[in-house]
């Protein structure tokens, strides 16, 4: 079910708008190649902030904080060195935590 693109691909190109702001993290079933590309965060579609691979943000008066990613200690001390176009082995650790 991970592979399919359900509907955030409306969201994404505009077609549909979040009704509130949303902020977002990655974890290990969004397409890490597209969350790559904003590595320190940013608007992925209006109303939706992803935080980067780590990040924080203050919104009304609360302090965010996420880090995108699964853990996995054999990758933790690697750094990122996954790149397109992606093996076998590079998709599936492109989303683990570093440090």
């Amino acid at each position: 079910k991970f592979r399919a693109i359900e509907s955030f691909w409306r969201y994404y190109s505009g077609a549909k708008v979040a009704p509130w702001p949303t902020v977002i993290i990655g974890g290990n079933h969004e397409a890490s190649n597209y969350m790559l590309e904003l590595f320190h965060g940013g608007w992925v579609a209006p109303n939706i902030y992803y935080l980067g691979m780590a990040g924080v943000v203050r919104f009304g008066g609360l302090r965010i904080g996420g880090i995108s990613g699964i853990w996995k200690s054999h990758d933790y001390r690697k750094g990122h060195f996954e790149r397109p176009p992606y093996d076998r082995s590079s998709i599936r650790s492109a989303y683990h935590v570093r440090e």
